[in-house]
């Protein structure tokens, strides 16, 4: 079950368990293989330069200091764009195939540019990912029943009377439903998702 008084990113800061970093993994891990992969020259590479991500977040984690909103997500991105240069440098050293491919470095010079399309654009789907993900994961740590009217209610947007006779619960059952399930959500989301 989450815990309801402290997001994610603050458990992780003061309680440090494994649970915590595999949720926060299962959240990410994704996320950064995608990423990872948009970079067709280093796509042989992408599993274990997201593996060396991974590895530095579950490090540096601990020591990273939330300075504003979205400054989890700027961080990541940098953290991310480092891994890449990183690869990129290997690269260099080894024969170069035929063909046209973007110039890495330029790319990730814009994606390193917080003011960029592309650091526009990682935001946005990091924030989607990251909302998908937790959507899944508080799906999962809640009743049933909850789940469906918070789905049928907010999701869908049907009327509180029209749920509660659906699910043969009462309009109040829905309405905590809502609640409790949407503050679950910003909870675990709280520092992960946000404008810059």
């Amino acid at each position: 079950m989450l815990d309801t008084s402290v997001s994610l990113l603050e458990r992780i800061a003061s309680r440090n368990q494994e649970e915590d970093w595999n949720r926060l993994l299962s959240i990410y891990r994704p996320f950064i293989d995608q990423q990872v992969r948009r970079y067709p020259q280093l796509v042989d590479q992408a599993d274990d330069i997201a593996q060396e991500i991974a590895m530095l977040l579950l490090r540096e984690l601990p020591d990273f200091q939330r300075q504003r909103t979205g400054s989890f997500r700027a961080w990541l991105r940098q953290v991310a764009v480092n891994q890449l240069r990183n690869a990129s440098r290997k690269l260099k050293s080894q024969p170069k195939p035929m063909g046209d491919s973007p110039n890495i470095e330029e790319l990730l010079d814009e994606l390193s540019d917080p003011a960029s399309l592309a650091a526009q654009r990682w935001d946005a789907e990091h924030d989607k990912e990251v909302l998908r993900r937790v959507v899944e994961i508080v799906r999962q740590d809640v009743n049933p029943t909850h789940w469906r009217a918070f789905q049928a209610h907010v999701l869908d947007g049907r009327s509180v009377d029209s749920v509660a006779r659906e699910l043969g619960i009462s309009e109040n059952v829905v309405l905590l439903a809502k609640s409790r399930i949407t503050k679950k959500m910003q909870l675990e989301a709280a520092g992960l998702i946000g404008p810059s």
